[in-house]
């Protein structure tokens, strides 16, 4: 039996919690039935090249100027499949399919909330309306909780076309070798990992350090709303309360050390961060809106995630938070994380779903 041909496209080596996942498929990838290569669309930078002959790199800085590069290859390598994980890659694909301009099965993977995450400018608008109406050719979505399904199913989509599949995490993997850090351990240590843009909302929490003199907040991660979260945290006057710590590619330490990993994002689809966190056993904060985080019972029962009903709740019962027993000497504490998936089983739960439709 000849295999099946899948290809994989990413924009760029950016490693955020999409392309994560899709590394870890990649990187786990094993089946005797199908072949995998990735293509990345923007590898411009040297350094960040994988020395890999199942990678292919181009060289452009946007998707829309490697369409005809991108037809080509898959053409000329006969591709079966192509995986795409970012609506904007995805809604082109499917509208180079509707013209039939490449005659390929289609699988996206769903990263984000589209209503939320699809919002705030026009452009972003207007991709959200071609991403909606395009959704529907495709042969398989991916979506990581019950509520992005619930909400796929409103595009007219079929539902056999849609797949629940949680983020893969190994567990024993993030644990390894970890020995947790925590400095001036008589405050309750709070820690945020991720990227510091409008979504994370961070901006939402600062004044709660305001009053507290028990609390202190732990910030890993870059981007583009750092200066304005440095201005607010200085106009509050708690820059002693709050840390900017810049990019740690390994912070798991910091974690493991932390009372508790805080994520006060305004939308999210499935945080990767939250995974790692109870895998490390530190218990989680969040609010309601953080829907995916509602699909996790057993947490939510165990009260290793805490869900607030919105930011205001958090607000007032912050303060109610205990330090963990061991905060003078921490030890790695057991893994919180309840009906977790390996990066084995998202993986053969992917080629069955190929192997399903080609």
């Amino acid at each position: 039996m000849n295999k099946k041909k899948a290809l994989i496209i990413l924009p760029s080596y950016a490693i955020g919690g999409a392309e994560k996942v899709i590394w870890s498929y990649f990187n786990n990838f094993k089946n005797s039935n199908i072949s995998l290569k990735l293509l990345v669309i923007n590898a411009k930078d040297p350094q960040s090249r994988y020395k890999n002959k199942d990678i292919i790199n181009l060289d452009f800085s946007r998707f829309i100027y490697a369409i005809p590069k991108i037809i080509s290859i898959i053409k000329k390598e006969n591709f079966n499949v192509v995986i795409s994980t970012f609506p904007n890659t995805s809604a082109l694909l499917l509208f180079l399919k509707y013209l039939n301009l490449i005659k390929i099965k289609i699988i996206v993977r769903q990263p984000n909330i589209i209503e939320k995450s699809l919002n705030g400018s026009l452009k972003l608008y207007i991709l959200k309306l071609i991403y909606k109406y395009f959704i529907k050719f495709t042969d398989a979505v991916i979506v990581t909780s019950e509520y992005m399904k619930e909400e796929i199913l409103n595009y007219n989509l079929n539902s056999e076309k849609i797949f629940l599949i949680r983020n893969p995490i190994s567990i024993q993997k993030i644990r390894r070798g970890i020995i947790p850090i925590r400095t001036e351990a008589d405050k309750i240590k709070l820690i945020f990992v991720g990227r510091l843009v409008y979504q994370k909302g961070i901006d939402r929490i600062l004044h709660l350090f305001k009053s507290s003199h028990n609390i202190e907040l732990i910030v890993v991660g870059k981007g583009s709303f750092k200066n304005e979260l440095l201005k607010k945290v200085k106009n509050l006057n708690v820059e002693n309360k709050i840390k900017f710590l810049g990019e740690i590619i390994n912070p798991y330490s910091l974690i493991a050390g932390s009372d508790y990993f805080i994520l006060p994002s305004r939308w999210e689809g499935l945080p990767n961060s939250v995974l790692e966190s109870l895998a490390l056993g530190t218990p989680v904060l969040s609010t309601k809106q953080i829907f995916s985080l509602n699909d996790f019972k057993k947490n939510i029962s165990n009260k290793s995630i805490i869900l607030f009903n919105d930011i205001c709740d958090l607000s007032k019962k912050i303060y109610t938070l205990e330090r963990r027993k061991d905060y003078k000497n921490p030890k790695l504490r057991k893994s919180l994380l309840i009906d977790h998936i390996s990066p084995i089983n998202f993986n053969n739960k992917i080629n069955e779903i190929i192997l399903k439709i080609v």
